[in-house]
């Protein structure tokens, strides 16, 4: 029971190093939020853009710019893919070094802790926990501050996302260059919305959702360094008691 009342003294007894840590996953949090729901969204796209060109005979030589749309929408996605990797690896390295010092500044703690007979796995566990209630209060900030905006946002990205695509675009001239494919084709879409479709509340949702399930990836790399690096200074510190 003291284990778990102590959590949220020693948060306040540290206040200015939790509101750092705060600040630092609200910020990784809302960045991988928005790395995710770009690959999200672009996936999303990339499939419908697939379904569409069934409308087409691809073999024929006024496809060309459809091969090339299809291949610079797969080149942004792993773009987007490739960016959030090296957020995560970013964000872990980031809270590997505050941990450290962090770990630096309590030691004297660490110590009080040792001499209360408290084991490694108890200490490394007690500050981890600790860590992670303030990785859940960022959570939290960040997931209702993005339901709050949730159209507006998706709105935000659709732009950007449409913003980045056209450069690729712009030596076959953009959406003038399907005009032509559309001549002796029914389909209940344009050139115009094969580059900017347009997405439905229920799609939305369903993006959303994927996003959440996403989330796991950038919780894991904010509190896996916390733990490894927490080992590895109690257990040195430890060693420094009995030296």
């Amino acid at each position: 029971m003291f284990f778990i009342k102590s959590i949220p003294a020693n948060i306040r007894y540290y206040l200015r190093q939790s509101l750092l840590i705060y600040l630092v996953d609200c910020l990784f949090l809302g960045v991988m939020l928005i790395a995710l729901s770009l690959i999200s969204l672009e996936r999303h796209d990339l499939n419908q853009l697939k379904k569409q060109l069934a409308n087409f005979n691809t073999t024929k030589e006024g496809t060309n710019p459809l091969t090339h749309l299809v291949q610079s929408k797969e080149v942004l996605l792993g773009r987007y893919q490739f960016i959030a990797v090296v957020l995560t690896i970013v964000i872990a390295l980031v809270i590997g070094i505050l941990t450290w010092q962090a770990f630096k500044k309590m030691r004297q703690d660490i110590d009080t802790f040792t001499s209360a007979n408290w084991s490694r796995h108890t200490i490394v566990n007690y500050y981890t926990l600790t860590a992670f209630c303030l990785l859940i209060s960022a959570s939290v900030t960040v997931i209702l501050g993005w339901l709050l905006v949730n159209s507006y946002y998706w709105r935000g990205l659709e732009l950007i996302n449409q913003q980045w695509l056209q450069k690729p675009l712009r030596p076959i001239q953009g959406p003038r260059a399907f005009q032509p494919l559309f001549k002796n084709h029914l389909t209940d879409f344009s050139s115009h919305s094969l580059l900017n479709p347009i997405l439905h509340e229920s799609t939305k949702q369903n993006l959303t959702n994927q996003v959440f399930a996403q989330l796991w990836a950038p919780v894991i790399s904010l509190i896996a360094p916390v733990y490894i690096i927490g080992w590895c200074q109690v257990t040195r510190f430890r060693k420094m008691r009995k030296a």
